[in-house]
């Protein structure tokens, strides 16, 4: 196989993964993706990234594509399958979806028979009446000859500003895959990275986000000011010593997170909890950070060539596997084919 390790990544989008899996050393020779912006970021990324490297593209439906043109040219069949099936903030239909890619992506990897695979999707896979769908998947690609684990690994502790969890499954054809070490948060090398190091209330990148922030008519106060409801939609503010709240394919308007330049939250919070009548009206200082800040949150570089309009490129970013975790497993999985793994997390 040949030292770069060639992989292609299913149900692509943006790019997040494939980043990542680059930054690890692997090297992206196809991609498949069906949303056109989507697919045309990840093409201008291809092209500013890995110049004059080729790419073979599959657009549209993947169950039009068969992949067995990709049999003996790919070390490993990396993607994240459409998780609106699986995820909890929708209405997890689970296998009766019509945008469930795991029989795709199972049907990739039976075609393709690479060395290993990566398979992302939402935690929600992975727990409660969604699980046995789980499993079933991890029989059928254990069927397949290879050895299969999985995980629910945090964002955050692989150098993410941000509480996203997501679920990887990896499977191998020889050896045993060992996970990578988290390298960020308590007791680790490496704080983790904060939210202020990352996003500056006033200094906004990117094209401004019209939706305002006003005070809810119901508070729902908890614990932490930066959490509860205390604000218009479900966009939470973002605490500047701590993480972002998980990014939503569905930002654009009032679900996207905010900053709050007037330093508004814990001093209103604080209002509340002694008594204080609820406020109405627009919060002074706060905006909601733009697509482009949304995206340096989950690791794509700054001059990253996002093509299509505000709404498009949020679902962009929302949809995108974290590029630092991206590449945390792409280090463990590079080790592992290359055979320098030598030990199991």
């Amino acid at each position: 196989m040949p030292p770069e390790l060639p992989f292609v990544d299913l149900f692509a989008g943006a790019g997040g993964l494939s980043l990542g899996l680059s930054a690890a050393g692997l090297a992206p020779i196809a991609a498949a993706e069906m949303h056109g912006d989507a697919l045309a970021t990840y093409v201008a990324a291809h092209e500013k990234y890995e110049p004059g490297s080729a790419l073979q593209v599959f657009e549209g439906d993947l169950a039009r594509h068969p992949l067995r043109s990709l049999r003996g040219e790919v070390a490993v069949v990396a993607g994240g399958p459409p998780c609106q099936p699986y995820s909890t903030g929708g209405l997890r239909r689970g296998i009766g979806d019509a945008r469930d890619g795991l029989p795709l992506f199972v049907r990739a990897v039976r075609e393709a028979r690479p060395e290993a695979f990566l398979l992302e999707n939402v935690p929600g896979l992975a727990s409660g009446a969604q699980r046995p769908r789980l499993d079933a998947v991890v029989g059928e690609l254990t069927a397949l000859g290879y050895r299969v684990d999985w995980r629910l690994l945090r964002a955050a502790d692989f150098g993410v500003c941000q509480r996203r969890q997501r679920l990887l499954v990896v499977g191998t054809r020889r050896g045993r895959f060992a996970w990578p070490e988290p390298t960020h948060g308590p007791g680790r090398p490496l704080p983790y990275v904060r939210a202020g190091e990352l996003l500056d209330p006033e200094r906004p990148v990117g094209e401004p986000n019209p939706a305002l922030v006003t005070y809810a008519k119901t508070p729902d106060l908890r614990p932490s000011p930066w959490d509860g409801h205390l604000w218009n939609g479900g966009g939470r503010p973002i605490d500047p010593d701590g993480l972002v709240p998980t990014l939503l394919a569905s930002m654009g308007g009032n679900k996207t997170p905010w900053l709050d330049g007037g330093r508004v939250v814990p001093t209103y919070h604080a209002h509340l909890l002694a008594g204080g009548a609820p406020r109405s009206g627009r919060v002074d200082g706060a905006r909601r950070i733009t697509a482009e800040e949304a995206a340096l949150v989950q690791g794509f570089p700054p001059d990253m060539p996002w093509v299509g309009p505000r709404s498009s490129r949020y679902r962009q970013v929302g949809n995108a596997v974290p590029v630092r975790l991206a590449e945390a497993v792409g280090l463990a999985l590079r080790a592992q084919l290359t055979g320098t793994a030598t030990r199991v997390a």
